[in-house]
């Protein structure tokens, strides 16, 4: 008898701590009302994130990056300065947000292109026209990194640097594979001639606005740019005869 009460007893105590437990498992699941809450909340700070980065971008082409300040930055935004400091800490965390989500508009095309081998020009053509229109849009901010980057924080520098080679690199990389494939000529120096050819399409931005005549479209100047860079860097059998 002592037994099947002791083993009664057992039972009765299981099924109270597993009950036990089971109110406090109930208890730490969020109810459906909380979990559409806190996604609210997480659609509203993603909000205004994307505000204060257009508000950045905005105050940052038209003020320069020195001259730009968090106030003007929140006030565009419609926020408090506060708040900006809630998602940022400093100018130079906005400017590198601001940065970053360029940069992945320029890696987007080349996941599309990542292989410039197979039709040298077209994927040349796709990307020049992809640079150019990305540094109209964000011409104001070009301007800037061009007339201050030179006096610029050093920490800034090396931020902007730091952010900048790896897309770099990867533009290296896509064109070397092309030249590994006898695509383009061997003795060319890769690095070099990027360099060439972007700073010409950021030149050709550049002038635009200028008081100098011009009797060509943009699309026209593209593609002129794309033909001489072309026409120097393809190795002598792939050439058109």
């Amino acid at each position: 008898m002592a037994s099947k009460r002791e083993s009664g007893d057992k039972k009765n105590a299981s099924n109270h701590l597993h009950s036990a437990v089971m109110q406090v498992s109930t208890c730490m699941q969020p109810s459906a009302s909380q979990l559409v809450r806190k996604r609210l909340i997480s659609s509203s700070a993603d909000q205004t994130r994307q505000r204060l980065l257009d508000a950045a971008a905005e105050t940052f082409s038209r003020d320069g990056i020195q001259g730009a300040t968090t106030r003007e930055i929140a006030r565009g935004a419609g926020v408090n300065e506060v708040t900006l400091f809630r998602h940022f800490k400093s100018k130079e965390q906005l400017l590198r947000a601001v940065l970053q989500r360029g940069l992945a508009a320029e890696a987007a095309i080349m996941d599309e292109h990542s292989s410039w081998k197979e039709n040298l020009r077209k994927s040349m053509e796709k990307y020049a026209r992809h640079y150019y229109s990305h540094l109209e849009k964000k011409q104001g901010i070009a301007r800037a990194f061009l007339a201050e980057g030179h006096v610029l924080p050093k920490s800034m520098q090396t931020m902007i640097a730091d952010l900048i080679r790896p897309v770099r690199e990867r533009l290296v990389s896509i064109l070397a594979d092309a030249q590994t494939a006898g695509v383009v000529r061997s003795d060319l120096n890769v690095e070099c001639a990027l360099d060439a050819f972007k700073n010409a399409l950021y030149a050709g931005m550049l002038r635009q606005g200028a008081c100098l005549p011009r009797n060509y479209s943009t699309d026209a100047y593209i593609l002129t740019v794309v033909d001489i860079f072309l026409r120097g860097i393809e190795a002598a059998n792939t050439r058109p005869r």
